[in-house]
């Protein structure tokens, strides 16, 4: 079965130019903003009196990247996992593409058009890039890394979009169901979302619950952290900050659709793109 594009021989690395920005998504027909009310406010207030972002949490997850060039995990090993040729990861699930170390940094391989083999030497699939963790019970929990993006492409398995980037998934439990923090878009917006079961995309539907403006620097270390809180039963805080300002919050107050209140998931997603990571670590909110 190949993975749609909604929802260890290295490969060559391929030079990209970064891809101008276009217009934001326009106003959709009963999707909203969820604003920030008073009592939501206080939710945020009271996560970021809890635990600064800056200070040192022991880790959930921290996946070791030491060790040579190779590649880590791919599609081919989910999507086949009784072969014995595929390369299996303890922390990694990647449904589409290939995982890749490289240089001492995980790195998504350039983004084709392939179906990648076992090895993927044949090509990475990674213009559709998919990975969760095999673990499934995050909760309440911050999302680290320091990210780079090489560029973006327009000719992978999926056309070209203002959404191109890379994205941070929260309590995944299906490719229907979860929450995603878009850190890096082609329109240069920083957004949160929420995907509900039911619909044509993938099987849900997306709910935008805040975005604000944010130049991607094509080539540089960003330096990123996204926590996820639920407090007062159901609701669901989110906030994103790029070094040490906080660039977006916003909180799920179930207008949209019910939060999502269990434990899942976290993962990367990355569209068009050839990126970079290190330093991912999940630690309590």
């Amino acid at each position: 079965m190949r993975p749609q594009s909604h929802g260890a021989d290295q490969p060559p690395r391929l030079r990209l130019a970064p891809a101008p920005p276009v217009s934001p998504d326009p106003p959709r027909r009963g999707r909203r903003r969820v604003l920030v009310t008073a009592a939501a406010a206080l939710v945020l207030a009271g996560t970021a009196a809890g635990v600064a972002f800056g200070r040192p949490r022991p880790a959930l997850f921290a996946p070791d990247l030491s060790g040579p060039d190779r590649l880590v995990t791919n599609e081919y090993t989910h999507w086949n996992p009784g072969a014995r040729d595929g390369h299996r990861s303890k922390d990694w699930d990647v449904t589409s593409g290939s995982l890749f170390v490289r240089d001492g940094v995980a790195w998504s391989g350039g983004p084709d058009r392939a179906t990648p083999n076992a090895a993927s030497s044949n090509g990475t699939g990674s213009s559709v890039f998919r990975m969760t963790t095999r673990r499934h019970d995050f909760g309440d929990v911050t999302v680290s890394l320091n990210l780079r993006n090489l560029g973006l492409t327009s000719s992978g398995r999926a056309a070209p979009s203002e959404i191109d980037g890379v994205h941070v998934f929260l309590r995944w439990q299906s490719p229907a169901e979860l929450y995603v923090v878009s850190l890096n878009r082609r329109d240069d917006l920083v957004v949160i979302k929420k995907k509900r079961p039911g619909g044509t995309t993938n099987g849900g539907t997306y709910v935008t619950l805040g975005q604000t403006r944010y130049a991607v620097p094509y080539g540089a270390w960003q330096r990123f952290a996204v926590r996820i809180r639920t407090s007062g039963g159901d609701l669901v805080a989110i906030s994103v900050r790029h070094g040490d300002r906080e660039v977006l919050s916003a909180v799920d107050d179930g207008a949209e659709g019910p939060a999502i209140l269990a434990r899942g998931a976290v993962g990367l997603r990355g569209d068009n793109c050839d990126f970079e990571f290190k330093d991912f670590r999940v630690t309590h909110a």
